[in-house]
């Protein structure tokens, strides 16, 4: 995965590299305000590769015209310039600052080995390198819960490294695989010591562990819950008074690595946590809270957690999903069958539940304008995949089940991550001409609508229902004094229009600019139909004015 999935990955790997650049480059960037590295850029332009969506599906942007957002937008242009230009801003550098420090000589000598694109590889085996780590540690935390039972030792490695989500996400460059393994790292001596001797010495070790790892992630607060239990747990020695002490040392050594980012944060946006300005950086205006939302981030955490981001980069996931989620109902059974499972196994479920909490609960802090990931959970990877090993071992006693359950799972992540690193892609889909075929019934038609000094004209249509289709030629004209922007992909009865099949329209047309050409409808019309197209969000006057134009007219 870390030399087969494309540059860049479009869960912001561009922004995660830049900001070791910028640092790289001396500047630390302001995640509002600093826009992308020219060496970023170019490499943006020869992928293709500039949002979340993928190469081909939506306007390229004009290169010539990046700057920082605005001033004094509303909530809802705010979040339909981000969705147009977010990919401008080292947006990344709002998290804290650990692995990119760290990965700032790497890139250095890279670079100037091999150019840019040889330092992205560089940086994604090292992260390939370090999420290797999971499965050794995977086995010790299972040998921990069940000693001398190697079959549950070899299926949490299994569990731990052939996770296609894992392997996926944490091997592109980002902050994701040194703070999974940091946070393993601390679950692997949580468990372990979980109630031994603790002392001094294992306090300051544990503290400075998750404090390095806090500065590498911020959501490895989540394993606070799986620390403390096991400090407070009762053990040999030490009274419960000493031990919480030696959790308040830990405690305290974790808020002087935090001290750390807020002093940056102070010096640079004047608040120890710029949440009220990063929240900006969103494609999604802040919304209240819905029920809905309760089954559609589980739901996304589950997918996500198994399959990886983006959703469809890995062919043949959805299938896995449906093991992965059998196997984890099958542990959970089993683990409730074997329910006295003893505080190193319980600390391992705290563990499991705090990174869970932090997917669940962390998007609440941003107006739920995204649902948390299941890359959150990684970090509790080694309790996922050891307690895992010893539920299903429990539940199916006899050898020939587990061993006929671990092989469907191994076989079937790795023909997955076979087949996506051989470009087998559930979302590739083929560019067309951008023009009807000669086999099409052209009807004329006249319609227009305008918002401002914005026009959208149609003159004709090519109804194609071999394909079930309908191709609509549409003029854009920009009249005002200003740049305008718009999607050239509108919405017609529910069904929006394939932007990759259709003529590519710019996005952006300058005062006086007109640009026009054929939009592919996957939508069958007929004659004597009325058709609305709805153009969304045309934007002028520098985004103080945003609305839709919609396109009525007769077939």
């Amino acid at each position: 995965m870390a030399v087969s999935q494309p540059v860049w990955s479009r869960i912001d790997e561009a922004q995660h590299t830049d900001f070791i650049i910028q640092l790289g480059h001396g500047v630390y960037p302001l995640a509002d305000r600093t826009v992308i590295d020219p060496e970023t850029l170019r490499v943006m332009q020869s992928t293709g590769v500039y949002r979340f969506e993928g190469p081909g599906s939506y306007p390229t942007p004009d290169a010539s015209d990046i700057r920082p957002p605005p001033q004094g937008m509303t909530a809802r242009n705010n979040a339909v310039w981000m969705s147009r230009h977010l990919w401008q801003l080292s947006y990344e550098s709002a998290q804290t600052p650990g692995y990119y420090a760290l990965m700032v000589p790497v890139w250095w000598v890279a670079d100037q080995l091999g150019g840019t694109m040889t330092a992205i590889y560089v940086m994604r085996i090292i992260n390939a390198l370090l999420i290797a780590l999971l499965a050794p540690m995977a086995i010790v935390v299972a040998m921990r819960l069940a000693p001398g039972r190697m079959e549950v030792a070899v299926l949490a490695a299994l569990f731990a490294i052939l996770l296609p989500g894992l392997d996926l996400n944490a091997t592109r460059v980002g902050n994701d695989a040194l703070a999974i393994v940091l946070g393993a790292a601390a679950i692997v001596m949580s468990v372990r010591w979980t109630g031994g001797a603790w002392s001094v010495r294992r306090a300051l070790l544990l503290g400075l562990l998750l404090g390095a790892g806090v500065l590498i992630k911020l959501t490895l607060l989540g394993l606070a819950p799986a620390v403390a239990a096991a400090m407070l747990w009762p053990a040999r020695g030490p009274s419960l008074s000493r031990r919480a002490g030696l959790l308040m040392v830990t405690g305290l050594l974790v808020a002087v690595c935090l001290g750390v980012w807020f002093a940056i944060n102070l010096h640079l946006y004047g608040v120890p946590v710029p949440s009220a300005r990063t929240n900006w950086l969103s494609i999604v205006p802040p919304m209240s809270f819905d029920l809905r939302y309760v089954p559609f981030s589980i739901a996304f955490f589950v997918v996500s957690y198994w399959s990886g981001e983006p959703l469809g980069a890995l062919p043949y996931a959805a299938g896995f999903v449906v093991l992965g989620s059998l196997v984890t109902l099958i542990a959970v059974a089993g683990l409730i069958k074997r329910w006295n499972l003893g505080g190193p196994a319980l600390v391992g479920i705290a563990a499991i539940a705090g990174m869970l909490a932090v997917a669940l609960l962390l998007p609440a802090t941003a107006a739920f304008q995204f649902a948390g990931p299941g890359r959150y959970e990684y970090p509790a990877l080694p309790a996922v995949a050891a307690l895992t090993a010893v539920g299903v071992t429990a539940l199916l006693a006899r050898a020939f089940a587990w061993r006929s359950l671990a092989g469907i799972y191994g076989v079937g992540a790795a023909a997955i991550l076979a087949a996506g690193a051989l470009g087998l892609a559930a979302e590739a889909s083929p560019v067309g001409a951008g023009i009807p075929p000669s086999d099409v019934t052209l009807v004329t038609t006249q319609a227009n609508a305008q918002h401002g000094a914005f026009s959208i004209s149609i003159d004709s249509l090519a109804l194609d229902p071999v394909n079930h289709a309908t191709w609509v030629h549409i003029t854009a004209t920009n009249a005002g004094p200003q740049e305008a922007e718009w999607n050239p992909a509108p919405v017609a009865d529910g069904v929006t229009a394939d932007y990759a099949r259709s003529t590519h329209l710019p996005g952006d047309l300058e005062p006086g600019e007109r640009a026009s050409g054929w939009i592919y409808l996957p939508l069958e019309v007929r004659r004597g139909d009325t058709l609305t197209l709805r153009f969304r969000d045309v934007a002028q006057d520098s985004y103080a004015s945003v609305a839709d134009v919609a396109v009525q007219l007769s077939v």
